[in-house]
């Protein structure tokens, strides 16, 4: 019984396999194309510029000032630092940022100026006695003079140069002081000042950074035989796409030392080195501290790529052209140079192997899916090389 259950459901199996597959193929008929395989085959008639293939170097980094100076508040003061600056200012070396006021010696100094002013109602007073002297002198007859007014003058005198003395000491015990009630702190490089708004006990005092900015990059040990310092250096960031030339200022000769985090790839890759690398950049247009960007070193005979002035369009000031990424048209921000005739030069923003897109039939935009190229037949091109 079980066994012809089981031959009715393998039957009734069949006959539905017969309906989907066998039959529309007996009647000549086939899926129709999704609307996304016409798009591949649909005659867009573009024309490509192929940039040529050659090895490149990509460096990951992250833009930082060239000098940046973070000032902690000193824990050995108890006195609030008096800022000097104000936040924005750009200032040169040497200048004042903000100083402390020792409260001890703030202290010993009135304590020498109070003995100052002690001192001299003291003088002040020796000076009332010797003129009462002087003049009891000058009233008693001569007779009856005890002493002369040569004695009285070198009696008071001498108290009058020990008080001086006194005074001179304290004084100068004051203006040493002086020199170290108020601590100051300066800059040590030209750079822009930033206080912060939230004043917790972790905030610095305030922050100096140089304008000069860099990109602080990374390279593993495969790639580090094949740069160079003052090798020229492509570099977008990567949020933005603005791209700017520049070029490698530092090679670190050892590799940082290596932190054991959890979860680290155990292969090949994952094992390598990393160099740290400095690149210049030779514009800060659309260009701040802490962007990431990508640099492309091309290695070998890297001559100026010309485009076709007709692939290269214009938004808002900025320079770009169209890129079949794949089958996706994609945009790349490009830093153009001199015009060659009817081409041109592209100075930085284009990838080994690009395909950009000169013209077309119909308007194609960034975003688009074309598929992998169609050329003037409506025939699938081949694929951009990787």
């Amino acid at each position: 019984m079980k066994k012809k259950k089981i031959m009715i459901i393998v039957g009734i199996v069949a006959v539905v396999l017969i309906g989907l597959f066998i039959l529309p193929n007996l009647f000549g008929g086939k899926p129709s194309a999704s609307s996304d395989q016409k798009a591949v085959t649909e005659d867009l008639g573009i024309e490509y510029f192929e940039v040529p293939d050659i090895e490149q170097v990509y460096i990951n980094g992250v833009v930082q000032p060239e000098q940046a100076e973070a000032f902690s508040k000193d824990a050995k003061m108890t006195s609030t630092p008096e800022i000097k600056v104000n936040n924005g200012d750009v200032v040169e070396p040497e200048t004042i940022l903000f100083t402390y006021e020792d409260k001890e010696i703030t202290k010993e100094i009135e304590a020498q100026n109070n003995t100052l002013s002690k001192l001299a109602t003291k003088k002040q007073n020796i000076y009332k006695k010797w003129n009462r002297a002087i003049d009891t002198y000058n009233k008693t007859k001569e007779e009856d003079r005890t002493t002369n007014g040569a004695a009285i003058d070198e009696q008071h005198q001498a108290e009058v140069d020990g008080v001086d003395e006194e005074i001179l000491f304290s004084n100068e015990t004051v203006a040493d002081l002086s020199t170290k009630q108020f601590i100051s702190t300066k800059a040590k490089f030209k750079g822009r000042v930033s206080i912060p708004e939230v004043k917790d006990e972790n905030a610095p005092v305030l922050r100096l950074t140089s304008d000069g900015l860099y990109v602080a990059g990374k390279v593993n040990e495969k790639d580090l035989m094949k740069i160079a310092v003052d090798q020229k250096a492509n570099l977008s960031v990567v949020s933005s796409g603005t791209t700017v030339t520049g070029k490698i200022s530092y090679i670190d000769d050892n590799p940082p030392e290596a932190k054991a985090t959890q979860g680290e790839s155990s292969n090949a890759e994952g094992s390598m080195s990393n160099y740290n690398v400095k690149l210049s950049l030779d514009s800060l247009e659309g260009i701040k501290n802490g962007y990431h960007m990508q640099a492309t070193i091309n290695l070998g005979d890297s001559k100026p790529i010309e485009v076709p002035k007709k692939a290269v369009h214009d938004q808002d000031g900025k320079k770009y052209v169209l890129v079949n990424d794949f089958g996706s048209v994609i945009r790349r921000d490009v830093q153009i140079g001199e015009e060659k005739g009817e081409n041109t030069v592209i100075n930085s923003g284009l990838e080994s192997a690009d395909r950009i897109i000169v013209s077309s039939k119909k308007e194609v935009k960034e975003g688009d899916l074309i598929g992998e190229g169609t050329d003037e037949s409506g025939e699938v091109a081949p694929a951009a090389k990787e």
